[in-house]
């Protein structure tokens, strides 16, 4: 615990060192107000206490309030609600809200018990500002401030005495029991046959219990307090082994074994003591196995095995009570020499019993705020469901309601689908002749406008051709024109034709000189056009080389399985969500489906179209993202269950 920052250690190490310094219970009282000041926002607070038979108090406010009004709200709120604290003797805090007008404030209150006697030493109230407060909140730190302040207040009040009680095989005194809970090792112990003494008084044993508690608030957890306990009573009890377990329901965890300080809980040595503890819990009394059975001890099964794979060694169990409720147990393991007898059986459970409430109250002084916060819903879930309760038939009511409506409720059937952003202009450009790239001065994701030049192929070998075709042009015209000129009219015929063709296929090569140079449609954004690296090389003709996407509205590509084709229809309305913008929700409607399918990623499916009715700034042609299509009602159990009921008529033909 040492090397614990401060912001995790337990309430209990953060808070003892605060309570243990002051000089009287008003002193204290008052502390563990300033403590939950510092641990709720506290409008006004209110500390209660016992001065002989009559009560005092102590208020504090914030000090944006006037003391006026904090002396009013103390008095028609919180003084009803000490008052009711201080007679209700419930060691539980509680809380209430008001309402004032538009007002509501929030309202709790916790005893600070005298564990021996069971009474209400000092209450603490408090009003919380800002807003409602949930009880599983609040409520379980409150308690284990209190927890701390009743323990620190029953060791700084109580003194323990020194009694003993003595047994015909050896005593143990009181007193080393609580050495044992504190650490101490006691001295020797003087042996052999004495008489018992009398039962103490319920002082003598309020007191023994106050000094319990007080011991056992000094450890930070129920393992700490084990490994002492079980440690010194090895050696008072002349045992081979010493056991200690925290009950937790109707399990025992086993937190202590002496003189091992490390173990494995599944070890099978440890899982048989450890049944044999739950067997004690469950029976709820001492239990006894050795070779001598003696009238009085119980031999319970668990126990006889327990002694039988050890050897046949004398065993016995001992719960720890905080009155009906077993906290703990104590197994104790001696050679078969020296076999248990009932008087002192008798004397460690009256020995034993005050450190049935310290086993709690180290619980709760110690325990972090997520394990009070899961404590106290569990215990409210515990008692809103136990039988017979409104909750209980709450809970079973709706879980009917909730079959009911999974077998014959319908529900409007929503699936998601994969979908890509594409562009509702886009157009692909390829190569327009078969030929060499001569300059690329687009890259991809650039904004062009119309007309601007995007790419250009060379045109070298074209215009050599064109030059050769105009020569031949020329040549051809000059021989049409004598053949005219000498009244050869089938050579002009002749020369005529050629001068057609020659002109065709001039025209030709001046459409592909043209079409060389590639330019912008309209204004738009330059998709996939990697192409520095192919400056040069050869492309044949309808090669692709880039893609455009002009400036206007979005379409949504939405990969629809074969097996839902039957329920996404046209007109069908959804939502749109990209990947790397999950929060922003778009809306579409569908308004084309693909009678064909498609393979993509080994994967069956239409493809369905779907015009986006906004066109956000962050969107890019190319996003990937999911589609929800609200589509037609489905029963409940469809909605659930049908990928599932088609892969078994799949599989299995049914």
């Amino acid at each position: 615990m040492a090397g614990q920052t401060a912001a995790s250690r337990s309430l209990n190490s953060q808070i003892r060192s605060m309570l243990v310094d002051c000089p009287s219970r008003q002193a204290l009282l008052q502390r563990v107000l300033d403590v939950c000041s510092e641990q709720f926002p506290t409008t006004v607070g209110r500390a209660d206490f016992r001065v002989g038979e009559s009560r005092q108090s102590y208020l504090q406010h914030d000090p944006r309030m006037a003391k006026n009004l904090a002396e009013r709200f103390s008095a028609e709120y919180l003084q009803p609600m000490a008052d009711s604290t201080f007679d209700s003797r419930v060691p539980e805090p509680r809380l209430k809200r008001y309402e004032r007008g538009d007002q509501k404030m929030t309202l709790i209150s916790a005893p600070v018990m005298d564990v021996a006697t069971d009474r209400v030493e000092g209450v603490v109230t408090l009003m919380l500002g800002g807003g409602l407060y949930k009880p599983e909140v609040v409520l379980p730190r409150l308690d284990g401030i209190v927890a701390v302040a009743s323990a620190v207040l029953a060791a700084r009040s109580r003194s323990l005495p020194d009694t003993t009680t003595a047994t015909t095989a050896r005593p143990v005194p009181v007193a080393a029991v609580a050495n044992a809970a504190s650490g101490v090792q006691p001295g020797p112990v003087p042996g052999a046959t004495t008489t018992p003494n009398r039962q103490p008084d319920q002082q003598t044993g309020d007191m023994q219990q106050a000094a319990a508690l007080g011991k056992a608030s000094q450890f930070h957890s129920t393992r700490e307090f084990g490994f002492s306990l079980v440690n010194s009573l090895y050696g008072q009890l002349q045992a081979e082994q010493v056991m200690f377990g925290v009950a937790k329901g109707d399990r025992v965890v086993v937190e202590a074994i002496s003189g091992v300080p490390d173990f494995k809980v599944s070890s099978p040595g440890v899982a048989i003591v450890r049944q044999a503890m739950e067997e004690c819990l469950d029976a709820k009394r001492s239990a006894v196995a050795q070779q001598e059975n003696l009238e009085g001890l119980d031999a319970m099964p668990i126990h006889r095995q327990w002694s039988a794979e050890s050897g046949q060694a004398c065993v016995c169990s001992l719960p720890l009570k905080q009155g009906d409720e077993v906290t703990g147990v104590v197994s104790v393991r001696r050679p078969a020499g020296r076999p248990f007898r009932k008087e002192e059986i008798a004397g460690l459970m009256q020995m034993l019993a005050p450190y049935g409430a310290a086993v709690r109250t180290v619980e709760r002084a110690n325990r972090s705020v997520g394990t009070q916060l899961k404590t106290a819903v569990s215990e409210t879930a515990r008692n809103n469901l136990r039988g017979g309760s409104v909750g209980r038939k709450l809970v079973l009511a709706g879980m009917v309601a909730g079959v009911l409506w999974f077998l014959f409720g319908s529900l409007t059937y929503r699936p998601i689908c994969r979908t890509r952003v594409v562009s509702a202009d886009l157009r692909h450009f390829s190569a327009p002749f078969s030929g060499k790239l001569d300059q690329v001065l687009v890259r991809p994701g650039q904004q062009v406008a119309e007309g601007e030049l995007l790419a250009v192929f060379d045109t070298a070998d074209l215009e050599l051709q064109l030059n050769t075709l105009n020569r031949q042009f020329h040549a051809v015209d000059v021989e049409l024109r004598q053949s005219i000129a000498d009244g050869d009219m089938s050579k002009a015929a002749l020369a005529k034709s050629r001068v057609s063709v020659l002109q065709v296929q001039m025209q030709a090569i001046r459409k592909q000189i043209d079409e060389a140079s590639l330019r912008a449609p309209s204004a738009g954004t330059v998709l996939l056009s990697d192409l520095d690296q192919r400056i040069g090389q050869m492309f044949r003709q309808g090669e692709e080389l880039l893609q455009f996407a002009g400036d206007g509205d979005w379409l949504l590509e939405i990969e629809v399985p074969d097996d839902l084709v039957g329920v996404v229809a046209d007109q069908q309305t959804g939502t749109f969500a990209a990947a790397s913008l999950p929060t922003e929700k778009l809306e579409f409607t569908v308004n084309q489906i693909d009678g064909a399918a498609r393979t993509i990623q080994d994967r069956n499916v239409f493809i369905a179209r779907a015009p986006l009715q906004a066109r956000p700034p962050w969107m890019k042609t190319g996003m990937e993202g999911t589609s929800r299509i609200t589509t037609v009602p489905r029963p409940v159990w469809w909605v659930a269950m049908h990928r599932v009921v088609d892969w078994g008529r799949m599989n299995f033909w049914f």
